[in-house]
């Protein structure tokens, strides 16, 4: 019975110092309106809440945009507490001559996969090393790389974004998520399917996968990024965004909408540094 009791209030003790620390660039801070709550949006798709009860903290918040921050959250995702850091200097958009060459062209085509064998071919070789705490901007990305490695695969990239609505409702911790995806042949028309190894066991129709995600199993209607962007308050739970397979962040996808920044090839700065995230062996 002694045991019992003390392992009861071990485990109220763990639920109650609960902790998690968010350490990343902030993207945007999303203030709440008539009693919504206000919350930060990080680069890495992560998510926290302010205490609407902190009139000054929200006040503070509002200059910190492209900053980089540590943010303890509690389980329901409020924060604790709040520091700004250095900016990172291991990781720049890329230049001109940081470029891998893909082909001559401007316009990447994407690969048409011929057949669900090989399709399965390409799954269960996709690099599974991991560590357990990475990001998926950077899964999707060396992914992505290493299958036109291998295979010559032009994946594409299908961002999910989750609205603030659908946010708040569920006060999920995350504002997207990103995976490669490719165009399978599947009796006789080219289907997009999502090749998330991380959240499924085989390559997945689009519905399939946002519902691992969308707890209310609502659609997520194709948009572009700034659609999104403005209807982000509104009525949906979510919308699709497709991109090349270079685009590795929302940002990028943002900056080729609103001023036309192309990327045609693979950033070796961004792939190493997705590989610096990614991999457990470094």
């Amino acid at each position: 019975m002694k045991k019992l009791l003390l392992l009861a209030i071990f485990t109220l003790l763990s639920s109650v110092c609960w902790a998690d620390t968010i350490q990343d660039t902030v993207y945007s801070i999303e203030r709440g309106e008539n009693g919504e709550e206000t919350f930060i949006r990080f680069m890495n798709g992560r998510v926290a809440f302010v205490d609407e009860k902190d009139i000054d903290g929200i006040q503070n918040l509002m200059g910190l945009e492209g900053q980089k921050i540590e943010v303890e959250v509690d389980d329901r995702l409020t924060i604790q507490s709040l520091i700004t850091l250095p900016q990172d200097e291991n990781f720049q958009e890329e230049s001109s001559e940081d470029l891998i060459n893909l082909n001559d062209t401007n316009k990447m085509v994407p690969t048409v996969i011929p057949n669900w064998s090989q399709a399965l071919t390409i799954w269960r070789g996709m690099n599974r090393s991991y560590k357990s705490q990475t990001e998926c901007t950077d899964r999707a990305h060396v992914w992505a790389y290493e299958e036109w490695k291998k295979h010559g695969l032009n994946s594409t990239k299908t961002f999910l974004f989750f609205t603030n609505t659908y946010i708040r409702a569920y006060r999920y911790n995350w504002w997207f998520h990103v995976s490669p995806s490719a165009l399978i042949s599947e009796y006789g028309n080219n289907v997009e399917h999502i090749f998330d190894r991380r959240y499924a066991s085989m390559p997945l129709h689009i519905k399939t996968w946002t519902d691992i995600f969308i707890r209310s199993k609502r659609s997520c209607p194709s948009s572009t990024y700034r659609f999104y962007r403005n209807n982000r308050n509104g009525s949906e739970h979510c919308f699709v965004v497709r991109s090349d397979m270079f685009y590795r962040l929302p940002l990028h996808v943002r900056n080729l909408e609103d001023y036309g920044t192309v990327k045609t090839q693979f950033s070796t700065s961004e792939v190493n540094f997705s590989y610096r995230a990614f991999t457990r062996r470094l």
